[in-house]
């Protein structure tokens, strides 16, 4: 297919390949879910060549291997982890051995939005942006692509068949199967937070002031973004000015998620008690220390 063939199943997978009556809702309104299927080469489009050597693509195309993409998704954190799997052609699906086999890719996708409806069953479109792609797709490293996931399902349990899977990551590729199977819940998992919670590229604003003596203080602004690794570790970049002096600051911050979305940061001039939405997209910023910064701000996920 070509590019224009390529944006119009993008389209329609946004709509779920047919017309439901959908709204968009917050992405903890589905549950927890995990989805496995096997990709055909027929089934897939894209604006660039996959970067997968001839034998490969000769052993896709006479089914002496295959590969199963594997859907789960959090609803508490509203994160959809994708990996796809190197099998050998006309295993199990579900497969009990994925644990073992080569991984191909694997990206997670930070979910903005979910479409509910009911279409010959009930149908859902989860819409976000990837965030991380530790392992790049055969289609390049898809970090900062928007995603759409949609499908048709019927009821829910531990093992459950879903229908019409499309996959659109814009701009780069599509895909299309007709059925997967896996497990669904009715109901969105309790929100809770970890220091995985706080991951990705952040732009924050701070506002306060410096007290530079018993009764005198001078107004602080500070802006700038930080890059959360998931594992504790921020790394800043930022412009201030102080009382009409400009200054830069570049240093690291560790930082600590309890389970109820509480965090801190701290470092070695300072720290600040933080408030983190239950997404990790938002933050509220407060300093703690030292007690001559009087200051607070707060943060937004890109």
């Amino acid at each position: 297919m070509n590019k224009t063939q390529l944006f119009t199943l993008a389209a329609l997978s946004a709509t779920l390949a047919y017309p439901i009556q959908a709204q968009q809702t917050p992405a903890n309104t589905l549950g927890d879910f995990t989805m496995e299927r096997v990709l055909t080469l027929s089934g897939i489009t894209s604006t660039v060549p996959p970067n997968l050597p001839q034998v490969i693509l000769n052993a896709l195309a006479s089914d002496a291997i295959e590969v199963h993409q594997v859907f789960t998704y959090n609803s508490a954190q509203r994160t959809l982890e994708q990996t796809s799997y190197v099998l050998p052609g006309h295993s199990a699906v579900p497969n009990p051995n994925l644990g073992s086999a080569p991984v191909n890719d694997h990206y997670i996708i930070q979910i903005d939005s979910v479409q509910l409806g009911q279409a010959h069953g009930q149908a859902a479109a989860l819409i976000g942006h990837v965030i991380s792609n530790d392992i790049p797709t055969p289609f390049g490293d898809i970090a900062g692509t928007e995603v759409t996931l949609s499908f048709g399902y019927q009821g829910s349990g531990p093992s459950i068949q879903f229908s019409s899977i499309a996959e659109s990551v814009t701009p780069v590729y599509a895909i299309y199967t007709a059925t997967g199977v896996g497990s669904l819940s009715a109901s969105a998992s309790t929100p809770k937070c970890s220091v995985a919670t706080l991951n990705g590229v952040y732009t924050y604003t701070l506002r306060g002031f410096i007290q530079t003596g018993p009764s005198a203080f001078m107004p602080y602004v500070e802006s700038g973004h930080f890059t959360a690794d998931g594992n504790g570790t921020v790394a800043v970049i930022g412009t201030n000015n102080i009382g009409g002096t400009v200054g830069l600051n570049r240093f690291q911050i560790n930082y600590t998620v309890n389970d109820d979305c509480t965090a801190s940061f701290k470092w070695s001039r300072g720290a600040m008690d933080v408030q983190v939405s239950n997404s990790g997209q938002r933050l509220n910023l407060v300093f703690t220390s030292p007690s001559a910064v009087i200051a607070m701000g707060d943060g937004q996920l890109q």
